[in-house]
Protein backbone atom coordinates (compact mmCIF):
# COMPACT_ATOMS: atom_id res chain seq x y z
CA UNK A 1 0.00 0.00 0.00
CA UNK A 2 3.22 2.18 0.71
CA UNK A 3 3.14 2.11 -3.34
CA UNK A 4 -0.09 3.56 -3.93
CA UNK A 5 -0.52 7.11 -5.54
CA UNK A 6 -2.81 10.10 -3.30
CA UNK A 7 -4.97 9.17 -6.05
CA UNK A 8 -5.12 5.30 -5.51
CA UNK A 9 -5.21 6.06 -1.68
CA UNK A 10 -8.08 8.26 -1.65
CA UNK A 11 -10.23 5.63 -3.75
CA UNK A 12 -9.19 2.81 -1.10
CA UNK A 13 -8.10 -0.45 -1.30
CA UNK A 14 -10.27 -3.56 -1.53
CA UNK A 15 -9.15 -7.57 -1.31
CA UNK A 16 -10.74 -10.65 -0.64
CA UNK A 17 -9.38 -12.93 1.97
CA UNK A 18 -10.93 -15.43 4.14
CA UNK A 19 -8.95 -14.08 7.35
CA UNK A 20 -5.40 -13.71 6.83
CA UNK A 21 -4.40 -11.44 4.22
CA UNK A 22 -8.18 -9.84 5.21
CA UNK A 23 -6.28 -8.92 8.46
CA UNK A 24 -3.35 -7.70 7.54
CA UNK A 25 -5.11 -5.19 4.57
CA UNK A 26 -7.42 -4.33 7.34
CA UNK A 27 -4.31 -3.55 9.87
CA UNK A 28 -1.93 -1.44 7.48
CA UNK A 29 -4.72 0.40 5.24
CA UNK A 30 -6.05 1.82 8.76
CA UNK A 31 -2.39 2.82 9.94
CA UNK A 32 -1.86 4.69 6.29
CA UNK A 33 -5.56 6.27 6.30
CA UNK A 34 -6.49 4.34 3.27
CA UNK A 35 -10.27 2.89 3.34
CA UNK A 36 -10.13 -0.57 2.95
CA UNK A 37 -12.98 -3.03 2.19
CA UNK A 38 -12.76 -6.68 2.07
CA UNK A 39 -14.96 -9.20 0.90
CA UNK A 40 -14.73 -12.23 2.72
CA UNK A 41 -16.22 -15.54 1.93
CA UNK A 42 -19.37 -16.10 4.49
CA UNK A 43 -17.86 -19.50 6.18
CA UNK A 44 -14.47 -17.38 7.25
CA UNK A 45 -13.94 -17.82 10.82
CA UNK A 46 -15.57 -15.30 12.64
CA UNK A 47 -12.51 -14.64 14.94
CA UNK A 48 -11.22 -13.11 11.72
CA UNK A 49 -14.10 -11.36 10.44
CA UNK A 50 -14.40 -9.68 14.04
CA UNK A 51 -10.19 -8.98 13.70
CA UNK A 52 -11.01 -7.61 10.63
CA UNK A 53 -13.67 -5.31 11.21
CA UNK A 54 -11.51 -3.98 14.39
CA UNK A 55 -8.91 -3.32 12.16
CA UNK A 56 -11.38 -0.65 10.70
CA UNK A 57 -12.29 -2.25 7.67
CA UNK A 58 -15.67 -2.64 5.71
CA UNK A 59 -16.08 -6.34 5.84
CA UNK A 60 -18.48 -7.67 2.72
CA UNK A 61 -19.78 -11.26 3.49
CA UNK A 62 -20.47 -13.13 0.24
CA UNK A 63 -20.25 -16.37 -1.41
CA UNK A 64 -19.15 -19.88 -0.27
CA UNK A 65 -15.49 -19.52 -1.09
CA UNK A 66 -12.84 -17.39 -1.95
CA UNK A 67 -13.17 -17.65 -5.43
CA UNK A 68 -16.85 -16.38 -5.26
CA UNK A 69 -15.58 -13.95 -2.68
CA UNK A 70 -12.80 -12.80 -5.42
CA UNK A 71 -15.60 -12.56 -8.00
CA UNK A 72 -17.68 -10.04 -5.37
CA UNK A 73 -13.92 -8.36 -4.75
CA UNK A 74 -13.53 -7.61 -8.46
CA UNK A 75 -17.28 -6.79 -9.55
CA UNK A 76 -16.96 -3.99 -6.50
CA UNK A 77 -13.50 -2.92 -7.75
CA UNK A 78 -14.93 -2.05 -11.10
CA UNK A 79 -17.24 -0.13 -8.98
CA UNK A 80 -15.60 2.13 -7.15
CA UNK A 81 -11.97 2.28 -8.73
CA UNK A 82 -10.43 0.94 -5.47
CA UNK A 83 -6.90 -0.69 -5.68
CA UNK A 84 -6.98 -4.93 -5.22
CA UNK A 85 -4.48 -6.30 -3.50
CA UNK A 86 -4.41 -9.52 -4.66
CA UNK A 87 -3.30 -11.78 -1.46
CA UNK A 88 -0.16 -13.23 -3.97
CA UNK A 89 -0.54 -12.64 -7.56
CA UNK A 90 1.07 -8.85 -6.97
CA UNK A 91 4.53 -8.14 -7.91
CA UNK A 92 4.29 -5.87 -4.69
CA UNK A 93 2.97 -8.39 -2.43
CA UNK A 94 5.19 -10.98 -3.65
CA UNK A 95 8.09 -8.34 -3.46
CA UNK A 96 6.86 -7.53 0.56
CA UNK A 97 6.70 -11.27 1.36
CA UNK A 98 10.06 -11.75 0.07
CA UNK A 99 11.55 -9.27 2.65
CA UNK A 100 11.44 -11.99 5.53
CA UNK A 101 14.49 -13.62 4.16
CA UNK A 102 16.67 -10.23 4.08
CA UNK A 103 14.89 -9.18 7.89
CA UNK A 104 16.63 -13.17 8.92
CA UNK A 105 19.80 -12.82 7.38
CA UNK A 106 19.64 -9.40 9.02
CA UNK A 107 18.55 -11.22 12.51
CA UNK A 108 20.42 -14.41 11.84
CA UNK A 109 23.81 -13.92 10.03
CA UNK A 110 25.34 -16.86 10.38
CA UNK A 111 22.13 -19.09 9.16
CA UNK A 112 23.40 -20.88 6.54
CA UNK A 113 19.87 -22.40 5.15
CA UNK A 114 15.98 -21.01 4.71
CA UNK A 115 13.46 -23.50 4.25
CA UNK A 116 9.92 -21.91 3.93
CA UNK A 117 6.64 -22.06 2.03
CA UNK A 118 6.07 -19.67 -0.84
CA UNK A 119 2.35 -18.71 -1.78
CA UNK A 120 -1.00 -17.79 -0.54
CA UNK A 121 -2.19 -18.45 2.85
CA UNK A 122 -4.94 -20.47 1.22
Amino acid sequence: MLSLSPEERERGVIAASAGNHAQGVAFHAARLGIPATIVMPERSPLIKVANTRRYGATVVLHGGSYDEAMEEALRRQGESGATLIHPFDDPEVIAGQGTIGLELLEQCPEMDVLVCSVGGGG
